[in-house]
């Protein structure tokens, strides 16, 4: 803080961007409340009452989503609405708190309190992406909790002039109702890259910033904010000087923007001419239309488990066909890659019904969970070969971490195949096949691998994290969760290695795809096909038209033998400029990413 009273903060870009306005601060209502007790006779009262606040929540959210669509906004704010009525009918939600309302002879707002305590405790155990969806059972207890206490639930639709928000965190669907064109920006004390604010900021090209710890208690009404989406800053009360920066920064970025949109258009050569491949990651249907407005080949990653999540059943054959199919005759004849069901537990439906594991990360995930669950993974599969008909449809296995994992799944597809022939289903007798590494094991197996395989692709969130055992989302350890790590970086090699021993493609779908100085050093080591978020798109495709890939190849080499993860940031920063050559304006952007700041 200065005298000036000024206030600077760092949270977590999750959205690029400037925004410069006055705070708007939005508070949630509690979901903690006192103990209570109904007497014998109103038991049945007290559960109709709790009923009657599940149909107001209901009829609340039609009629939000009937505002949405009439918005014309992203249909994926829709379908976050979509995923909330759901879980109105959920038997863990409802069925539950009638229980304790009935048995325990406890008041209704109590009940669905201990309801929610009870679902945190299950989401606690579960990976990164599910213990997010959380937001999603918070949000509509607390929606259930309003109409219980007869208070209406503040909403980003009342905004009646542009603001930045400001508060301890965003539901999903405070997000999907608020009125994009009076919300300058939003920065939260909680959430992360996967968090559906964080997505749908994205989605709606919104500046936003998260985990920006105490920042409710640093901003209040009506001051002034300035947060700069890229870097992570966030500025209360900024003096003269930080608001001629930021706005000659917010002209800037507009300015890029426009111009990277141009860039999309084109195609992604090097200047020595290399064509490298860029798709786009996805988890709804409904982003196909920014993969054709940001310039993508394809899809590099479908991640299905948005299909399973907060669902009371689960997606049949034909759902996941439908959906499936879709996708690809929407892009055909481009790429399409569809990751399998992804999630951890023995139970799936809802993951409030995952069991507990000790340590989820390690535990029965991914393809593990799929084998041991057949019939899902069965069904699943039938429904990609169905859909396979379009001749543009790929399939992947995650975390596959050895051959035998990789021959059983291999094995149900061919049953499935053989299935589907005797039904007369037509499908894609070659469907290309391939697997995530996402684990040292399988880097160190990747030629053992490669026979049963079309293709690798490398999942380096998951890579990082297991080759440095570093949970990234483990605010104490958070620094030593370092991409340009020395392992990391050789064991990215040894898969290309292998990929090339073997004539099969290698790539990249985590995160390092979508950072242009990561870029730098995945296309030094040999990868030439990267899937990210649509809108990073033009950005990557902007380095890629930067480069020669003869430099950066000599540049990898040499990379490689470095010893330290410092060596390796400071060797990039040092050749920058003999890697982009007349690219000042580029290398300047790049010096600023979180990745090299500190260098």
């Amino acid at each position: 803080m200065t005298n000036s009273g000024k206030i600077k903060l760092l949270g977590l870009g999750v959205s690029p961007g400037v925004a410069i306005g006055h705070a708007r601060l939005f508070h949630v209502s509690t979901l903690d409340v006192g103990e209570s007790t109904v007497l014998k006779p109103n038991i049945e009262s007290e559960v109709r009452r709790f009923l009657d606040a599940i149909e107001t929540t209901r009829n609340q959210l039609q009629e939000m989503g009937k505002r949405v669509n009439a918005r014309g906004e992203d249909k994926a704010l829709g379908d976050i609405l979509s995923m909330h009525l759901l879980l109105l009918k959920d038997s863990m939600l409802v069925d539950r708190t009638a229980q304790l309302i009935r048995e325990e002879r406890h008041g209704a707002e109590y009940a669905l309190s201990l309801v929610v305590r009870e679902s945190r405790k299950r989401y606690a155990h579960l990976p990164d992406l599910f213990r997010e969806r959380f937001k999603d059972v918070e949000d509509i207890c607390r929606r259930i909790m309003d109409a219980l206490r007869g208070v209406q639930t503040q909403s980003l639709e009342d905004l009646e002039e542009e603001s930045v928000i400001v508060a301890k965190d965003l539901s999903p669907s405070d997000t999907a109702s608020m009125r994009k064109e009076k919300v300058l920006g939003f920065v939260t004390e909680a959430g992360g890259k996967t968090s559906h604010t964080a997505i749908l900021a994205r989605a709606l090209e919104i500046p936003a910033i998260v985990g920006v710890h105490h920042i409710s208690q640093f901003a209040h009404e009506n001051n002034l904010v300035i947060l700069d989406g890229h870097s992570g800053v966030v500025i209360v009360n900024p003096s003269e000087d930080d608001l001629r920066d930021y706005r000659a920064k917010l002209n800037l970025f507009q300015v890029r923007q426009s111009r990277l949109i141009d860039i999309g258009r084109l195609e992604p050569i090097t200047l020595d001419g290399y064509y490298i491949d860029l798709a786009a990651n996805i988890e709804f249907a409904s982003e196909c239309a920014a993969i054709d407005k940001y310039g993508a080949r394809g899809v590099g990653l479908y991640r299905t488990e948005y299909l399973f999540l907060n669902r009371v059943a689960i997606p049949t054959e034909e759902e996941q066909y439908q959906d499936y199919r879709q996708v690809a005759e929407t892009l055909a004849p481009d790429p399409v890659i569809i990751r399998t069901l992804d999630i951890g537990g023995d139970k799936f439906a809802h993951a409030l019904n995952a069991s507990d594991e000790l340590n989820p990360y390690l535990g029965c995930r991914a393809i593990r969970f799929s084998l041991e669950n057949r019939q899902i993974f069965c069904t699943q599969l039938r429904a990609i070969l169905r859909a396979s008909a379009s001749k543009n449809l790929r399939v992947m296995y995650p975390l596959i971490s050895g051959p035998s994992e990789l021959k059983e799944a291999n094995d149900l597809v061919a049953q499935m195949k053989e299935e589907l022939r005797k039904e007369g289903k037509v499908f894609d007798e070659k469907i290309p096949i391939g697997a995530m590494i996402e684990v040292p094991s399988a880097v160190m197996v990747a030629r053992d691998l490669a026979p049963q395989l079309d293709f690798f692709s490398i999942g380096t969130n998951d890579l990082i994290q297991y080759a440095l055992a570093v949970d990234r989302g483990n605010e104490k350890i958070a620094h030593l969760y370092q991409p340009l790590h020395p392992a990391v970086l050789r064991m990215i090699s040894m898969v290309v290695k292998a990929g090339r021993e073997f004539n099969l493609p290698v790539d990249v779908c985590g995160e390092m795809a979508s950072d242009p100085v990561c870029v730098l050093m995945l296309l030094a080591i040999g990868i030439e096909r990267l899937s990210m978020a649509p809108t990073s798109i033009p950005a990557i495709k902007q380095v890629v038209r930067s480069v020669r890939m003869d430099a950066l190849r000599e540049f990898g080499a040499h990379v490689l033998e470095l010893p330290s993860v410092e060596k390796v940031k400071r060797a990039l920063a040092d050749a920058l400029r003999s890697l982009l050559p007349d690219r000042d304006d580029l290398i300047a952007e790049l010096h600023e990413s979180n990745i090299l700041a500190s260098v």
